[in-house]
């Protein structure tokens, strides 16, 4: 049971940070894409900044998919939790 508990609390830290780091990845996107947008940039400058958008957007992707995955785990970690407090302390 403290072993669970423990797991929680790791998980919902892990989401916390994540969800930072989305945060961030989805204003370093915003910021790129504000800079593609501009007119009169040099096309290598253009270049430049379409392959760090396509980077951005494949990290932003990779963390949601951590974010989701780490929210699923915290979910089957309380329902864990949850039966093992149907449990006698003889069953276990």
């Amino acid at each position: 049971m403290n072993e669970t508990k423990s797991n929680i609390a790791a998980k919902e830290r892990e989401i916390k940070e994540s969800d930072g780091d989305l945060e961030r990845l989805e204003a370093k996107l915003k910021v790129e894409k504000r800079i593609f947008g501009t007119k009169g940039i040099k096309a290598e400058f253009k270049n430049n900044v379409k392959y760090s958008i396509e980077a951005l957007e494949s990290m932003l992707m990779m963390e949601e998919n951590k974010n989701a995955g780490l929210k699923g785990d915290v979910e089957t970690e309380k329902y864990r939790l949850k039966v093992i407090g149907t449990f006698t302390a003889g069953e276990l």
